[in-house]
Protein backbone atom coordinates (compact mmCIF):
# COMPACT_ATOMS: atom_id res chain seq x y z
CA UNK A 1 0.00 0.00 0.00
CA UNK A 2 2.11 3.46 -1.76
CA UNK A 3 1.05 6.86 0.33
CA UNK A 4 0.45 9.84 -1.72
CA UNK A 5 0.87 8.64 -5.07
CA UNK A 6 4.74 7.92 -4.65
CA UNK A 7 6.79 4.83 -4.21
CA UNK A 8 6.45 5.38 -0.47
CA UNK A 9 5.05 2.46 1.33
CA UNK A 10 2.44 2.61 4.49
CA UNK A 11 5.11 0.73 6.45
CA UNK A 12 7.65 2.93 5.93
CA UNK A 13 5.52 6.23 6.16
CA UNK A 14 4.66 5.18 9.69
CA UNK A 15 8.27 4.93 10.90
CA UNK A 16 9.09 8.37 8.97
CA UNK A 17 5.65 9.67 11.13
CA UNK A 18 7.16 8.38 14.38
CA UNK A 19 10.61 9.34 13.64
CA UNK A 20 9.59 13.16 13.13
CA UNK A 21 8.02 13.47 16.20
CA UNK A 22 10.79 12.07 18.16
CA UNK A 23 13.47 14.41 16.07
CA UNK A 24 11.20 17.39 17.05
CA UNK A 25 11.20 16.20 20.66
CA UNK A 26 14.83 16.03 20.62
CA UNK A 27 15.47 19.31 19.23
CA UNK A 28 13.14 21.13 22.02
CA UNK A 29 15.05 19.02 24.46
CA UNK A 30 18.52 19.74 23.38
CA UNK A 31 17.62 24.08 23.61
CA UNK A 32 16.16 23.47 27.22
CA UNK A 33 19.56 21.62 27.89
CA UNK A 34 22.06 22.83 25.13
CA UNK A 35 25.28 21.23 27.16
CA UNK A 36 23.62 17.91 26.63
CA UNK A 37 26.00 15.87 24.05
CA UNK A 38 24.03 12.68 24.40
CA UNK A 39 21.30 14.51 22.82
CA UNK A 40 23.05 15.76 20.17
CA UNK A 41 24.23 12.13 18.97
CA UNK A 42 20.69 11.50 19.43
CA UNK A 43 19.15 13.93 16.94
CA UNK A 44 21.69 12.90 14.00
CA UNK A 45 20.98 9.57 14.76
CA UNK A 46 16.94 10.32 14.38
CA UNK A 47 17.86 12.57 11.18
CA UNK A 48 19.63 10.11 9.29
CA UNK A 49 17.10 7.41 9.96
CA UNK A 50 14.65 9.93 8.62
CA UNK A 51 16.79 10.52 5.50
CA UNK A 52 17.43 7.23 4.62
CA UNK A 53 13.37 5.90 4.89
CA UNK A 54 13.02 9.20 2.90
CA UNK A 55 15.13 8.27 -0.13
CA UNK A 56 14.68 4.62 0.24
CA UNK A 57 11.12 4.70 0.08
CA UNK A 58 10.55 7.59 -2.37
CA UNK A 59 13.59 6.65 -4.99
CA UNK A 60 13.78 5.35 -7.48
CA UNK A 61 10.10 7.03 -9.18
CA UNK A 62 10.21 7.96 -12.64
CA UNK A 63 7.72 10.78 -12.15
CA UNK A 64 10.53 12.63 -9.92
CA UNK A 65 13.35 14.38 -11.04
CA UNK A 66 16.94 12.83 -11.87
CA UNK A 67 17.72 9.77 -13.83
CA UNK A 68 17.52 6.37 -12.75
CA UNK A 69 21.32 6.49 -12.32
CA UNK A 70 21.02 9.45 -9.93
CA UNK A 71 17.52 8.41 -7.61
CA UNK A 72 19.70 4.91 -6.94
CA UNK A 73 23.23 6.79 -6.49
CA UNK A 74 21.03 8.91 -3.66
CA UNK A 75 18.88 6.16 -2.13
CA UNK A 76 22.12 3.89 -2.07
CA UNK A 77 24.09 7.07 -0.12
CA UNK A 78 21.66 6.76 2.64
CA UNK A 79 21.76 2.99 2.73
CA UNK A 80 25.76 3.66 3.31
CA UNK A 81 25.84 6.92 5.86
CA UNK A 82 23.26 5.15 8.06
CA UNK A 83 25.43 2.38 9.25
CA UNK A 84 28.69 4.85 8.79
CA UNK A 85 27.33 6.61 12.14
CA UNK A 86 26.35 3.17 13.96
CA UNK A 87 29.86 2.61 15.39
CA UNK A 88 30.52 6.16 15.95
CA UNK A 89 27.36 6.51 17.95
CA UNK A 90 27.93 3.42 20.39
CA UNK A 91 31.37 4.49 20.61
CA UNK A 92 30.24 7.76 22.19
CA UNK A 93 27.11 7.62 23.62
CA UNK A 94 27.84 4.11 25.16
CA UNK A 95 31.77 4.07 25.71
CA UNK A 96 32.83 1.24 24.20
CA UNK A 97 36.50 2.51 24.03
CA UNK A 98 37.66 -0.15 21.37
CA UNK A 99 34.72 0.82 18.92
CA UNK A 100 37.38 3.88 18.14
CA UNK A 101 39.24 2.60 15.38
CA UNK A 102 35.53 2.08 13.29
CA UNK A 103 34.46 5.21 14.05
CA UNK A 104 37.36 7.04 13.08
CA UNK A 105 38.51 5.03 10.18
CA UNK A 106 36.78 1.81 9.54
CA UNK A 107 34.14 3.04 8.36
CA UNK A 108 35.34 5.33 5.72
CA UNK A 109 37.57 2.22 4.54
CA UNK A 110 34.72 0.08 4.39
CA UNK A 111 31.70 1.48 3.74
CA UNK A 112 32.74 4.74 2.51
CA UNK A 113 35.34 3.43 -0.34
CA UNK A 114 32.70 0.57 -1.29
CA UNK A 115 29.94 3.19 -2.12
CA UNK A 116 32.16 4.72 -3.99
CA UNK A 117 33.16 1.57 -6.16
CA UNK A 118 29.43 0.57 -6.08
CA UNK A 119 28.52 4.16 -8.42
CA UNK A 120 31.47 3.77 -10.37
CA UNK A 121 30.42 -0.09 -11.34
CA UNK A 122 27.01 0.67 -11.60
CA UNK A 123 28.21 4.25 -14.03
CA UNK A 124 30.22 2.12 -16.02
CA UNK A 125 28.25 -0.75 -16.46
CA UNK A 126 24.47 0.95 -16.14
CA UNK A 127 23.61 -2.56 -14.22
CA UNK A 128 22.49 -1.98 -11.36
CA UNK A 129 22.36 -5.93 -10.35
CA UNK A 130 26.15 -6.09 -11.13
CA UNK A 131 26.87 -2.84 -8.63
CA UNK A 132 25.00 -4.66 -6.15
CA UNK A 133 27.84 -7.46 -6.00
CA UNK A 134 29.85 -4.45 -4.21
CA UNK A 135 27.30 -4.66 -1.10
CA UNK A 136 29.21 -8.23 -0.25
CA UNK A 137 32.00 -5.84 1.54
CA UNK A 138 29.96 -3.80 3.37
CA UNK A 139 28.63 -7.31 4.89
CA UNK A 140 31.19 -8.81 5.59
CA UNK A 141 32.91 -5.94 7.32
CA UNK A 142 29.61 -5.95 9.28
CA UNK A 143 30.66 -8.91 10.80
CA UNK A 144 34.15 -7.43 11.90
CA UNK A 145 31.88 -5.04 13.81
CA UNK A 146 30.32 -7.60 15.31
CA UNK A 147 33.44 -9.34 16.71
CA UNK A 148 34.80 -6.05 17.53
CA UNK A 149 31.17 -4.89 19.46
CA UNK A 150 31.78 -8.04 21.70
CA UNK A 151 35.44 -7.24 22.37
CA UNK A 152 34.46 -3.55 23.51
CA UNK A 153 31.67 -5.05 26.05
CA UNK A 154 33.84 -7.05 27.44
CA UNK A 155 36.28 -4.46 27.85
CA UNK A 156 33.92 -2.03 28.97
CA UNK A 157 32.30 -4.72 31.91
CA UNK A 158 35.84 -6.19 32.47
CA UNK A 159 35.03 -9.39 30.57
CA UNK A 160 31.68 -9.82 32.79
CA UNK A 161 28.97 -10.11 31.08
CA UNK A 162 26.58 -11.33 33.53
CA UNK A 163 25.02 -8.21 34.59
CA UNK A 164 22.09 -6.79 34.11
CA UNK A 165 23.09 -3.54 31.89
CA UNK A 166 25.69 -6.28 30.22
CA UNK A 167 23.17 -8.53 28.86
CA UNK A 168 21.43 -5.11 27.76
CA UNK A 169 23.27 -3.88 26.15
CA UNK A 170 24.83 -6.84 23.98
CA UNK A 171 21.13 -7.97 23.21
CA UNK A 172 20.35 -4.33 21.70
CA UNK A 173 23.61 -3.62 19.94
CA UNK A 174 23.13 -6.79 18.16
CA UNK A 175 19.46 -6.67 17.53
CA UNK A 176 20.25 -2.93 16.03
CA UNK A 177 23.18 -3.84 13.87
CA UNK A 178 22.34 -7.19 12.26
CA UNK A 179 19.63 -5.95 9.98
CA UNK A 180 22.33 -3.78 8.31
CA UNK A 181 24.28 -6.83 7.94
CA UNK A 182 20.87 -8.61 6.44
CA UNK A 183 20.58 -5.36 3.82
CA UNK A 184 22.48 -6.91 1.07
CA UNK A 185 20.79 -10.15 1.28
CA UNK A 186 17.30 -8.42 1.50
CA UNK A 187 18.51 -6.31 -1.57
CA UNK A 188 19.70 -9.36 -3.27
CA UNK A 189 16.91 -10.84 -3.12
CA UNK A 190 14.38 -7.96 -3.49
CA UNK A 191 12.40 -8.86 -0.26
CA UNK A 192 11.29 -5.45 -0.70
CA UNK A 193 10.66 -2.28 1.21
CA UNK A 194 8.57 -3.16 3.66
CA UNK A 195 11.05 -6.09 4.78
CA UNK A 196 13.55 -3.07 4.96
CA UNK A 197 11.65 -0.42 6.68
CA UNK A 198 10.83 -2.93 9.46
CA UNK A 199 14.12 -4.45 10.79
CA UNK A 200 16.51 -1.59 10.01
CA UNK A 201 14.13 1.04 11.62
CA UNK A 202 13.53 -1.29 14.71
CA UNK A 203 17.07 -2.37 15.75
CA UNK A 204 18.01 1.62 15.33
CA UNK A 205 14.91 2.58 17.28
CA UNK A 206 15.68 -0.46 19.89
CA UNK A 207 19.53 1.25 20.00
CA UNK A 208 17.51 4.84 20.47
CA UNK A 209 15.39 3.23 23.22
CA UNK A 210 18.44 1.48 25.60
CA UNK A 211 20.22 5.00 25.15
CA UNK A 212 17.55 7.07 26.09
CA UNK A 213 16.35 4.76 28.84
CA UNK A 214 19.89 4.91 30.39
CA UNK A 215 20.20 8.84 30.30
CA UNK A 216 16.91 8.89 31.74
CA UNK A 217 18.09 6.70 34.51
CA UNK A 218 21.44 8.92 34.88
CA UNK A 219 19.38 12.07 35.07
CA UNK A 220 17.55 10.62 37.55
CA UNK A 221 20.21 10.41 39.55
CA UNK A 222 21.52 13.54 39.14
CA UNK A 223 18.48 15.33 40.23
CA UNK A 224 18.10 13.30 43.03
CA UNK A 225 21.63 14.31 44.32
CA UNK A 226 20.96 17.63 43.16
CA UNK A 227 17.65 17.52 46.13
CA UNK A 228 19.78 15.95 48.54
CA UNK A 229 22.80 18.26 47.90
CA UNK A 230 20.00 21.31 48.25
CA UNK A 231 18.63 19.75 51.55
CA UNK A 232 21.82 19.67 53.06
CA UNK A 233 22.38 23.22 51.84
CA UNK A 234 19.16 24.57 53.69
CA UNK A 235 20.29 22.25 56.82
CA UNK A 236 23.73 24.09 56.77
CA UNK A 237 22.22 27.78 56.27
CA UNK A 238 19.73 27.15 59.18
CA UNK A 239 22.43 25.36 61.68
CA UNK A 240 24.46 28.60 60.38
CA UNK A 241 21.83 31.33 61.63
CA UNK A 242 21.04 29.42 64.67
CA UNK A 243 24.91 29.68 65.89
CA UNK A 244 25.01 33.09 64.55
CA UNK A 245 21.50 33.95 66.64
CA UNK A 246 23.04 31.82 69.58
CA UNK A 247 26.30 34.16 69.42
CA UNK A 248 24.65 37.46 69.34
CA UNK A 249 22.56 36.39 72.19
Amino acid sequence: MLVFGTQMHIVTFIFVSIEIVIFFYLIIYKLARPDDKATFLNIILIFLLITYNITGGLLPDPTLPGSFFIQNAIAYATGFITPCYFPYYVYKAFGLEKMKFHAYKGVYLFLIIPYIIFVVVFAVSNNLTTAQEVLVLPALYALWVVYTLIKAIKYKYGSVLSSKDAKEEVAVLFLSITPWIGLPVITYFNLGQVVEASITNTGFLLLLSLQLSRHIKQMRIEHQRLIVSEQQLLNWNTNLQNEVDKRTR
